[in-house]
């Protein structure tokens, strides 16, 4: 009998459906874990106030240097020749071949080859006239498609300058000075800086009072100012040959 009954407890023990044995939970004590304290909160930086603007210097002046924008349009280069060879010596001849017929002179009517070549001989109009276009050939020439204006500033200035008071300083060191006199001291040297006139310019005044786009004023020698709307050539492009339209001032 009780080797059955040790049996019977054997195969109890090896049935599947019996229920294990539970283990005892542990302590709610051993598995907390207390929380981390919260890190203490970090200062929140006053905002930057941003240290008083330097001012910066001023910009740079615009510059209006002569600069060659003919150069690379088709027979240019010997048609300016054979301009600067008739200026230089002065043969009315050999400029007027080179006009077109109806090349227009002035904004009162004057036009034509013949009229061109009568004003170049003009005791009182000749050398007046062969001195300034002396005077434009140096200073560049500016293209648009099939035309050419010689300064080349006349093209290039804003549009908001007033061409009736602009002036352009014509090289790259003239004296501004604080007097109208040669030995009078220096406010700036201006290079190639456009300027508006003082009111009462006179053009038979050795020194003229300026201003500077950034406000400087002072006096310029006249002879070293040109203005916007002095005497130009335009030449224009028609069956590939360049031909002077227009030796004009004014607007």
């Amino acid at each position: 009998m009780a080797a059955l009954a040790a049996l019977l407890a054997l195969t109890a023990c090896d049935r599947p459906d019996a229920a294990p044995t539970r283990r005892a939970a542990p302590s709610p004590t051993a598995r907390a874990v207390p929380a981390p304290s919260p890190a203490p909160a970090e200062p929140v930086p006053a905002p930057s106030v941003a240290p008083a603007s330097v001012p910066s210097e001023a910009p740079a002046p615009a510059r209006y240097a002569p600069r060659d924008e003919c150069a690379a349009q088709p027979g240019w280069p010997a048609f300016r020749a054979r301009l600067g060879d008739a200026v230089k010596a002065r043969d009315g001849a050999a400029l007027a071949a080179l006009a077109a017929q109806d090349v227009t002179l002035d904004y009162g009517g004057g036009h034509g080859r013949d009229e061109l070549a009568s004003r170049l001989v003009d005791p009182a109009t000749g050398a007046a006239l062969w001195a300034d276009l002396a005077r434009i050939l140096p200073l560049g020439c500016a293209a648009r498609d099939e035309l050419a204006v010689m300064p080349w500033y006349f093209w290039n200035v804003p549009e908001d300058l007033d061409p009736g008071t602009a002036m352009l300083a014509t090289g790259p060191s003239v004296p501004l000075r604080q007097r109208p006199a040669p030995d009078a001291p220096d406010v700036a040297a201006l290079s190639w800086e456009m300027v508006t006139l003082a009111p009462g310019f006179d053009p038979a005044a050795r020194f003229t009072q300026v201003e500077t786009a950034d406000g400087r004023k002072g006096y310029v020698e006249t002879a070293s100012l040109r203005s916007v709307l002095a005497r130009r050539i335009i030449a224009e492009r028609k069956d590939g040959e360049w031909r002077v339209t227009a030796v004009v001032a004014g607007d």
